[in-house]
């Protein structure tokens, strides 16, 4: 079994690898990532001499070096954890969360299509979900949850589940996606919220509160 996980170097797709190689050890694992501010090759460093690890340095975006890799590794699932994913910084420049969280999706599973896999797994977000109302503790999110974007980031992963079940309705593409609330843990980007908080208490600076209009 061969697996591509894009976005490999970040936070969450760095812990997804390790748990993969750790509990099938005869897994194939390639890990595709820009290493953009988000992506960190040292958090890797614990699993670069297994001789099932791969990295790749690409963007999803490269159509051309995409379609090379799946022409080099066959893989039997693709899971696309690779993403612009802060939203103070979709708001300041959308564009680039549109290609890479939409166009980026794109090429992926065109790349799916061309070399044939067995599933491909988009990691979506809750916040395609939009918020609920502060005075309804009853309320919760389901899968049937309408999708209420708040932010550029959100409305671009949106945009991608849609794509992604575009392609399974028009292509036959076996495709699954997951909407995860928030993560946290070992190798969390000190801008998120948790390791902010903490990095900001111990520096004595002020403490954020973000809430939509």
């Amino acid at each position: 079994m061969t697996i591509i996980v894009t976005g490999g170097a970040g936070f969450i797709g760095s812990n997804f690898v390790f748990h993969m190689l750790k509990t099938y050890p005869d897994y194939r694992i390639v890990c595709l990532d820009k290493l953009t501010y988000a992506g960190n090759l040292s958090t890797l460093a614990p699993v670069m001499d297994n001789p099932n690890f791969r990295f790749v340095k690409l963007d999803i975006c490269d159509r051309e070096g995409v379609y090379k890799l799946f022409e080099e590794e066959k893989p039997d699932i693709v899971v696309n954890f690779a993403a612009e994913s802060h939203v103070d910084r979709s708001i300041e420049n959308p564009e680039i969360f549109l290609q890479t969280n939409i166009l980026g999706t794109q090429v992926l599973m065109d790349a799916c299509r061309k070399y044939g896999i067995t599933r491909y797994h988009q990691v979506s977000t809750d916040e395609v979900y939009g918020d609920l109302p502060l005075d309804r503790p009853d309320l919760f999110f389901t899968e049937e949850t309408p999708i209420h974007t708040s932010s550029p980031y959100s409305s671009s992963k949106a945009g991608a589940d849609l794509l992604v079940m575009a392609y399974y309705r028009t292509y036959g593409l076996p495709v699954t996606i997951s909407r995860c609330s928030n993560n946290y843990g070992p190798y969390h980007f000190p801008e998120k919220l948790i390791p902010l908080m903490i990095a900001n208490t111990l520096a004595d600076k002020p403490l954020p509160v973000y809430y939509c209009l």
